[in-house]
């Protein structure tokens, strides 16, 4: 297996994976937290008041791989769709993720983001995540103050990734065939210390076919009781 994968990109291995899965058996993905599209999802009010009147509950699922030598690693999105529980207004809506992500001691670490901005490809912005500095700054709008991020790892260059976007899974917790999308992205992180302690993520990323730039920003995500 390790001399196939030298042979071939990360996007060859991930194409070949999805064409094997359409034989009616579904696609198997990474799913840590063992949830489907459509299940409900509890954000407690210790992630902040803003989430406190709205009910969550998962619209997809869209699992990175990315490439570092000649192993891949994995990662996964919940989108998460919140519907205010008070007006149910179409309109009145919360969209985040959930993002669960492996660590050292062998578990997953979860983040809440929340779509900080989206735009169609501007090359002057592509020289903002390619700054030999590894910076990034957010301004406040209101406030005016600005938040100052750093590459994560102090890394300079972006990660590539495949990402399997799932929107239908079956009850065996499988990518149903025929509801399932390939996208090829380019993506750089970055965190701050926050004046409380604790880390604060950023995520630029790029669709490299339609070069729509979508940023991510959000913390630790805290579950009920903790």
């Amino acid at each position: 297996m390790p001399d196939q994968k030298k042979g071939k990109t990360l996007w060859e291995m991930f194409t070949e994976r999805l064409r094997g899965g359409g034989n009616g058996s579904g696609i198997a993905f990474e799913n840590p937290l063992g949830l489907l599209v459509g299940s409900a999802v509890m954000v407690p009010f210790s992630n902040g008041p803003e989430f406190a009147d709205y009910d969550f509950s998962i619209q997809e699922i869209r699992e990175y791989t990315r490439r570092i030598g000649n192993q891949d690693f994995r990662f996964t999105d919940y989108v998460l769709r919140g519907v205010n529980k008070k007006t149910f207004v179409a309109t009145d809506t919360i969209v985040c993720r959930l993002r669960s992500v492996p660590n050292q001691a062998g578990g997953h670490d979860s983040l809440l983001l929340r779509l900080e901005d989206e735009f169609a490809f501007a090359e002057d912005f592509l020289g903002v995540v390619k700054d030999t500095s590894g910076t990034f700054e957010v301004k406040d709008d209101d406030s005016g103050a600005t938040a100052t991020f750093s590459r994560i790892n102090d890394l300079r260059e972006p990660y590539e990734a495949a990402v399997l976007v799932v929107s239908e899974t079956s009850p065996e917790g499988k990518a149903t065939g025929g509801k399932t999308a390939a996208v090829k992205l380019e993506y750089w992180d970055y965190w701050r210390d926050t004046a409380a302690g604790a880390k604060e993520f950023l995520f630029v990323e790029l669709n490299s076919d339609t070069g729509w730039f979508q940023i991510w920003r959000g913390r630790e995500f805290f579950l009920a009781g903790a």
